[in-house]
C-alpha cells in the first residue's frame, strides 16, 4: 500500500513539473492536439498507480511533454504547421451578419453564438463588425465603431476639442497601482 502512496506522490510531483514545462494554458484554451496529449498523459500517470512501473510512467509522460513542446515550437516556426496543428479562426459574423455556412461547418448553433455574445457583454449582433471562433473555441470579436467603448484617449480628444483651455494634465487620472504593477513588482 505504501508503494502506491509514494508512487502517487512522485507522479503528482513529476506530472506537475512536466506540465509546468509544457506551458500555461487552461483546458478551455487548448487546441485539439494539446488536449489529446493531456488526456494521454493522464492515462499514463494513472496507469502507474496500477503497478505499471514508476520509471516507465515518467518516461512515457516525458516523451509526451517533449512532443508537445516540439509541436508548439513547430507552430511558432511555420505558419502552415500552425494552421494544420492548431487550426485557424472561423468567421461567424461579418459586418453584423451571421455566416450560417461557417457556423454549420463548426456545428455552432445561433443560440450558442448568441450565448457567447451575451457573455462578452454584446447585446446586438449588428454591433459586431467581425466575429470569429478561434482555434481554441473562444469567441473573438471586433465591434462596429458606434458600439466600441470610449477610451481615455477618446475622452481626452473630446475634452480638448470641446474645452480647448483645458490642459491634458488636468484630464488625465493619476497612476495607481494595478494588478499588473503588483505582479511586475512582486508585491504579493
Amino acid at each position: 500500500m505504501w508503494t502506491i502512496v509514494w508512487n502517487s506522490i512522485a507522479l503528482a510531483f513529476v506530472g506537475t513539473l512536466l506540465l509546468r514545462i509544457a506551458g500555461r494554458k487552461s483546458i478551455s484554451q487548448m487546441t485539439t492536439p494539446q488536449l489529446a496529449i493531456l488526456l494521454s498523459i493522464g492515462s499514463i500517470l494513472g496507469s502507474e498507480v496500477g503497478d505499471k512501473g514508476l520509471a516507465n510512467s515518467i518516461l512515457g509522460t516525458s516523451i509526451f511533454i517533449v512532443f508537445l513542446v516540439f509541436m508548439e515550437w513547430i507552430t511558432l516556426k511555420w505558419k502552415v504547421a500552425e494552421h494544420l496543428l492548431k487550426g485557424k479562426p472561423i468567421f461567424v459574423i461579418s459586418d453584423g451578419v451571421l455566416n450560417i455556412k461557417n457556423m454549420k461547418s463548426i456545428r455552432l448553433s445561433t443560440e450558442d453564438l448568441e450565448k457567447r455574445l451575451r457573455m462578452a457583454g454584446i447585446s446586438r449582433i449588428d454591433d459586431v463588425k467581425s466575429g470569429t471562433i478561434e482555434a481554441n473555441g473562444e469567441l473573438g470579436y471586433e465591434l462596429m465603431p458606434h458600439a466600441r467603448p470610449i477610451t481615455m484617449g477618446d475622452f481626452e480628444k473630446f475634452m480638448l476639442i470641446n474645452f480647448p483651455n483645458l490642459s491634458v494634465q488636468n484630464i488625465q487620472s493619476q497612476e495607481t497601482d494595478t494588478l499588473f504593477t503588483e505582479s511586475k513588482n512582486n508585491i504579493h
